[in-house]
């Protein structure tokens, strides 16, 4: 029950919200009672005199539709304040689910698929709305009620009260069957929905190369297979599970069972008045409703338990150090200090050594997989290095807030996201303050400014789904203007135009180099002839350096850098040759 106190930390400034909903919620089932004893009143009117009132009769009537009107009252005030604690709970949650997102190493986020991460922030909070709104008021009031209502039974008659609860032992025994092996089946059961949710996020990802190749659901067989595995296992959980459920749920509420014929034998051996043996009936009857709506919270709290533990794990996952200090970088010369990084136990760098100095532009290239990305990227702090240190003016980037980090670099990466907003908005995250001619600035020097414009809605037009209605190139170039736009003293381009068309692409290049002075830019390209007039070029090779300089003196002394080149200017010549037609391409 730990992980499910956890979850009630996040409704702490809304406990005056959940304790009125539980008084009133109690208030509305004890309500729900007291029609039971005015009909035993009417009983006992009629057993002592045949002809009773008709003023009574009617008073009665009223009384009971009173109370009942009451009773829905009270339980629509209990739920109203419980749900605007609840969602107010479930926001903080997603909130601090979103921060803990930023704070995190991106290996510990990729070690979740997106279809995890959607299950856990999405389906699995808001079934936390079930303890919030309902568990908790609801299901206090399920406790308290019976309790006191046998209390009274117990007043009346003890034999009885014992006998009120008979059914209590009967469903335990039923319900331990039916939770037999329950732990490993329901792990089985969320590892299927959280495969089966990764498949469907990938399916939906992946749906125009399905096009494309003309597949089908039923080809697309990791997708097909996780939905009928998850359905196979649901279903055939379920039925084993349906008989007993039956038998709980209709032996716990049927609290008469006991109380009727035991009520009789007592009453016929003298041992028990009629009217308290009716008054036990009447309270008895009360009884059975709130013990059947207990029932079924019972049966959702080990699947909560599950939930809740995943969502604290992730809350609890492993952070970055960010400080919180002020310092403040004087120049940004960036140094990489014997530097190895791995993977979890694949190591791809290698005691990494250079320096990309400020005013300078200093480039890294390689076959892919050599590591240029990663050098990137734990620059930006998506990753800390396990050995050696990152500097920036001489200064560990770690001890740096994350803050100012964030402030002093501008990464355009090769995974390009755009958000489902307005092209303008999406090239002002760069800066929020930005005014719409500082944006359009920007869009002019990124070369992206005119193909804005021909859009339907110009600036205003929506870029989709991760940016859906626009090509890769002109995603590529609005990427540039949010982070020309952001003006940080250190940029780095990560194939930062591998998508741009050549014209675009040398016009870009001569946009950035026009704004590198005073900044440090690291370049990381495929297309050696892009960084040709690089002040350094790193040459990786299998997570070390192979070389370093500038294109000259690698061309002179790198067989590595040699090979690289040869392949990118025959790459640069290719052609397709069809059936003696020759294409250049």
């Amino acid at each position: 029950m730990e992980d499910i106190k956890k979850i009630f930390a996040f409704a702490k400034e809304y406990h005056y919200k959940l304790y009125s909903s539980i008084l009133m919620a109690i208030s509305s089932v004890l309500l729900g009672i007291v029609p039971f004893y005015l009909v035993y009143k009417i009983i006992m009117a009629f057993l002592k005199q045949p002809e009773v009132e008709f003023t009574y009769l009617l008073k009665m009537t009223i009384l009971i539709l009173a109370v009942l009107i009451a009773k829905s009252y009270l339980f629509l005030k209990a739920m109203s304040a419980s749900h605007e604690a609840a969602f107010d709970t479930l926001m903080g949650m997603r909130k601090s689910l979103a921060e803990k997102l930023i704070k995190m190493p991106m290996g510990e986020i990729k070690k979740r698929s997106s279809g995890q991460l959607k299950n856990i922030i999405v389906d699995m909070v808001e079934e936390m709305e079930l303890i919030l709104a309902h568990l908790i008021p609801e299901g206090v009031s399920y406790i308290v009620v019976p309790t006191i209502l046998v209390i009274c039974i117990f007043f009346l008659d003890w034999r009885l009260a014992l006998a009120a609860l008979g059914t209590v032992p009967i469903s335990l025994i039923i319900f331990k069957l039916m939770m037999q092996n329950n732990e490993e089946k329901m792990e089985y059961w969320f590892k299927a929905g959280d495969k089966m949710n990764s498949n469907i996020v990938e399916y939906i990802s992946g749906m125009e190369v399905i096009k494309i190749f003309n597949q089908t659901t039923s080809s697309f067989s990791k997708y097909t297979d996780s939905v009928k595995d998850y359905e196979k296992y649901t279903l055939d959980w379920f039925q084993e599970s349906w008989n007993y459920m039956a038998g709980f749920f209709v032996i716990l509420p049927a609290t008469l069972s006991f109380i009727v014929p035991l009520g009789a034998y007592f009453h016929l051996q003298g041992t028990l008045t009629l009217p308290a043996y009716i008054l036990v009936m009447m309270l008895a009857m009360g009884l059975g409703e709130p013990l059947s709506k207990l029932a079924r919270f019972i049966e959702s709290i080990t699947m909560i338990k599950r939930k809740s533990q995943a969502i604290n794990e992730m809350l609890a996952s492993e952070e970055l150090d960010l400080n919180e200090n002020d310092l403040a970088p004087v120049n940004h010369n960036i140094t990489f200090d014997n530097v190895s990084f791995a993977y979890d136990q694949e190591e791809v760098l290698k005691n990494i050594n250079f320096l990309a100095k400020q005013n300078n532009v200093t480039a890294l290239v390689g076959e892919s997989g050599s590591g240029k990305s990663t050098i990137a990227k734990l620059l930006v702090r998506f990753w800390d290095p396990q050995k050696g240190k990152i500097r920036l003016d001489g200064v560990d980037i770690k001890k740096l807030s994350f803050a100012r980090l964030m402030e002093t670099i501008s990464y355009v990466s090769q995974d390009i996201y755009l958000f489902d907003t307005t092209i303008r908005e999406n090239i002002r995250m760069g800066d929020l303050k930005a005014t719409d001619q500082e944006v359009e600035a920007a869009a002019r020097l990124a070369q992206c400014h005119e193909f804005i414009l021909e859009l339907e809605n110009g600036y205003e037009t929506f870029a989709g789904d991760a940016g859906n209605k626009l090509s890769g190139g002109q995603k590529q170039r609005i990427s540039i203007a949010r982070s020309l736009l952001k003006d940080a003293p250190v940029i780095i381009l990560d194939e930062a135009t591998a998508f741009t068309d050549p014209e675009n692409e040398d016009r870009i290049q001569t946009a950035l180099n026009d704004l590198i002075e005073g900044k440090t830019l690291l370049v990381i390209a495929h297309r050696l002839s892009t960084i040709a007039d690089a002040d350094n070029i790193i040459l990786m090779d299998q997570g070390r350096i192979a070389a370093q300089g500038t294109h000259q003196q690698l061309l002179k002394e790198s067989a590595i850098y040699q090979k690289l080149w040869r392949a990118h200017q025959e790459a640069m010549e290719w052609d397709i040759k069809v059936e003696g037609v020759k294409a250049n391409v």
